[in-house]
């Protein structure tokens, strides 16, 4: 939801009701001195002021059939308004009515009064004199104060009021125009209960919801059963509304925003929605809440009397994950329960992991290197650089900033003594200085992948290394070794009543252990090993794995020093590097790939070659090879005019490479041959990473602070995703939730809902007489295209290069018309 409009002094006093009507498509107010506000629905124009009512305007209620607006007050009178904005008619109900409910199945009227619930009958031709016969049916004086909510739903009728009841009618039993209290609820609340609603989602799921002057929201059953109780509201609940879109239930309680929750678990979701993340205090408190439907919007009064209307925008933001710092990459893990994890500039890799009682919030873990740990550690790499990164570790300072502290504890601490001060004179200088000399202390994570054959994080980081994560074996072990003292007995005793395949039986326990990865999540990741071979950042790594007939899975890794590394993760060992073999290439620059820093990089497994881009404005691509010297040079992709931050192999159809450039355009490029370029898509703003979508290829790029989507058969602008307040630097696709995840140097994780296709109906042409072409019925042509029709399967990559398949049905080319239709 987005707030889209916000009208400031609607009036000179204060708003009581808000209503809409379709008819007109107009947004009602009422006020305290009686008067009402018709506000176009589309811009908030006000169209017109009327001032029938004498007194304070206590509710609104349109009558579908024959589609009257009604409004109550408090002057005893409910005015019926028109399709054309006129007074259709007046009723004299001689009391004052403080709320309204239609019984569609009896088509009565029933009115909450003062100490009472009144039934009146609807007359739609007026033959009483009035659309609403002024003759009281029936009277319910169960309530003993004043009746300000009323609802109806099927044959009940729900009350609830100032003195703190909850009141449940039902109209089938009775044969007359009576109503019979079948449940009470005499303190459902410590006081009066100001607003209530009764709503279901689209999981059939049904709650009563209450607001109420102690400062609590309640969640009953249909059945008046109490179910949660919502607390640490400012001050009074004056609104309650419910979401369907997102599921969500909005509390107005003495705040500028609005409180967010989910009804099932009643978690407070406000910190993981960001409709009011970014919202300042304002000097004014929401007050009424109402979602219209029709309009799939929120509206809100205020105590300064203005009209805030949000909107529910199906390419907006889903979840809003807050961090400490900027961050730079993502990854994720498809095993259940699936995991996300983030790279941050202070060197901290983060797991998230979406709760199970909503789809809003997340947990998270931190996982950060400290100086000590990091000595302890398996260093892979040339014999130089193993001994440059043990010197840097030894000079040092051992004191690292803990992520989650302040900054003055920083300053706090001691200063290192003085052997860890290096001399400018010193004869054991390396040749290139420590990074750790003249940066901070936390050094920004550039990439992070993960390889889910061997459950490995993989971190490239600023300060030239490359960090390996992976689950903790020893903790596994003890884990998996864990089981009670008569666990054997137990075992023989009731293995009757277990399955065959049961995990429990000793001939199972095999196959627990190859694939249990709960007991791994449960052990949590440390650093396995640490790559050092660069001499400065690295910013690309790209995992090729057995499955494209390798004898290992091996990984490249580019960054600022020119240089590619080729590393063998099966072993844990450096496998080369790339050699320049080129007749005439210079002795010092037979190691350097490309003439500007390595930008990013993929890899092509239809091909068996990878591209890098380049700051040069260059993507060089060369065959994948496990020998540096063998890495021949295919062909180069020349055409952008400023550095070029991304590059994407798209395996859908034929397969083409795509780039992005900071000089605003995208360029789609052939895949094999000459690798001509086929499309250049303009961006407006400077493209700083891709995706591609795993399921129909479409292409996401981060363009600045906007996610844009791209058709990958057009290539005509299909979605974009609003949100993000700095550069997005990094965007994953999750096929598995069909969602789009993105990170930016604004501190948040977004999560969006994925692109899809629009459907495409099928037709069948007729005749002039309105007869199908063909010789076959239309009931024929749909039994022949399901048994005749073959599967098709779609393609797409996973995280580590390897294929996965979809598959879905085939069109057959025949007498059909295809229409787009959006879903």
């Amino acid at each position: 939801m987005e707030k889209v409009y916000v009208k400031r002094d609607t009036h000179t006093r204060s708003i009581t009701a808000i209503g809409y009507n379709p008819a007109r498509r107009e947004i009602m107010i009422g006020c305290e001195d009686g008067v009402i506000k018709f506000w176009e629905a589309e811009g908030l124009k006000l169209s017109m002021t009327a001032n029938e009512h004498r007194g304070w305007v206590t509710d609104f209620l349109y009558w579908a059939s024959p589609k009257l607006m009604l409004s109550a007050a408090n002057d005893g009178n409910i005015i019926a308004w028109s399709t054309a904005g006129t007074v259709h008619d007046l009723i004299p109900i001689g009391q004052p009515v403080y709320c309204m409910a239609i019984n569609q199945r009896r088509e009565q009227l029933v009115c909450g009064v003062n100490g009472s619930i009144r039934v009146y009958s609807l007359d739609e031709e007026k033959e009483s004199g009035h659309v609403i016969n002024i003759q009281v049916l029936y009277v319910a004086r169960e309530h003993t104060d004043i009746v300000r909510c009323i609802v109806s739903h099927e044959s009940r009728i729900y009350s609830a009021g100032y003195d703190q009841q909850i009141i449940i009618y039902d109209s089938s039993y009775t044969r007359d125009n009576s109503l019979e209290p079948i449940f009470q609820v005499n303190q459902a609340h410590d006081a009066g209960i100001c607003c209530m609603l009764l709503e279901k989602d689209n999981e059939n799921n049904q709650w009563i919801m209450t607001g109420s002057f102690d400062k609590t929201v309640k969640i009953w059953s249909i059945d008046g059963k109490f179910i949660v109780k919502l607390d640490n509201f400012l001050s009074t609940v004056t609104g309650i509304c419910y979401v369907p879109r997102n599921k969500t239930v909005w509390v107005a309680g003495g705040t500028s925003y609005a409180s967010l929750f989910d009804p099932k678990s009643g978690d407070n979701v406000s910190d993981f929605i960001g409709t009011f993340q970014q919202q300042e205090e304002e000097k004014y408190q929401l007050q009424i809440l109402k979602y219209f439907p029709e309009l799939n919007v929120v509206i809100s009064s205020t105590s300064r009397r203005h009209l805030i209307v949000w909107k529910y925008n199906s390419s907006g933001c889903i979840t809003a994950l807050k961090c400490r710092t900027q961050l730079e990459s993502l990854c994720y893990t498809k095993k259940v329960p699936i995991l996300i994890f983030s790279g941050d500039n202070e060197g901290v890799i983060i797991k998230w992991e979406r709760m199970q009682s909503n789809h809003f919030m997340y947990s998270k873990e931190l996982y950060q290197l400290s100086d000590n740990k990091l000595k302890k550690q398996k260093k892979v790499g040339s014999k130089a650089r193993e001994l440059m990164l043990e010197q840097q570790l030894n000079q040092a300072p051992t004191h690292v900033v803990d992520p989650l502290t302040k900054d003055e504890d920083a300053k706090k601490a001691k200063p290192s003594s003085g052997k860890n001060i290096r001399s400018h004179y010193a004869f054991n200088k390396p040749l290139i200085p420590p990074i750790s000399v003249h940066n901070h202390p936390n050094t920004t994570i550039l990439k992070v992948v993960f390889v889910e054959r061997y459950d490995y994080i993989i971190a490239a980081s600023e300060d030239s290394n490359i960090y390996v994560w992976g689950f903790d074996d020893d903790a596994v072990k003890a884990l998996q070794e864990m089981k009670p003292q008569d666990m054997e007995s137990l075992i023989n005793r009731f293995s009757i009543l277990l399955d065959s395949d049961s995990e429990i039986l000793p001939k199972n326990k095999k196959n627990k252990l190859e694939s249990d990865s709960v007991t791994n999540r449960v052990a949590g990741f440390v650093c396995k090993y640490v790559f050092a071979e660069h001499t400065s950042c690295v910013t690309s790594l790209v995992v090729i794995g057995k499955e494209h007939n390798l004898q290992s899975t091996y990984m490249l890794s580019g960054g600022w020093d020119k240089r590619i590394c080729i590393w063998n993760l099966e072993n844990g060992v450096m496998e080369g590097i790339f050699r320049n073999t080129a007749p005439g290439a210079p002795l010092e620059s037979q190691e350097l790939a490309c003439d500007g820093v390595i930008m990013d990089m993929d890899y092509s497994p239809k091909h068996n070659e990878f591209a890098y881009a380049s700051s040069d404005k260059m993507v060089y691509i060369r065959k994948f090879s496990t020998n540096g010297a063998k890495m021949t040079l295919v062909n180069t992709l020349q055409g952008h005019e400023g550095e070029i931050t991304s590059v994407r192999w798209n395996p859908h159809n034929d397969g083409t490479w795509v780039t992005g450039s900071e000089d605003s355009t995208i360029r789609i490029w052939s895949g094999s041959g000459l690798n001509e370029c086929e499309y250049v898509l303009s961006t407006k703003t400077g493209v700083c990473c891709m995706c591609i979508d795993k399921i129909n290829g479409s292409i996401i790029a981060g363009a600045q602070s906007y996610i844009k989507v791209y058709d990958p058969e057009s290539f005509r602008l299909v979605q974009t995703n609003v949100g993000h307040q700095d550069a997005i630097r990094s965007i994953i696709h999750i096929p598995e939730r069909n969602q789009y995840v993105s990170c930016s140097w604004d501190k948040t994780i977004r999560v969006w809902n994925a692109w899809k296709k629009p459907k495409r109906k099928r037709i069948a042409k007729t005749d002039d007489k309105g007869q199908p072409i063909g010789n076959t019925s239309a009931e024929n042509m749909a039994s022949e295209d399901k048994s005749q029709t073959p599967d098709k399967k779609v393609v797409f990559t996973n995280v580590e290069g390897g294929e996965m398949e979809k598959i879905v049905e085939e069109e057959e080319d025949g007498h059909h018309e295809e229409v787009e239709e959006e879903e």
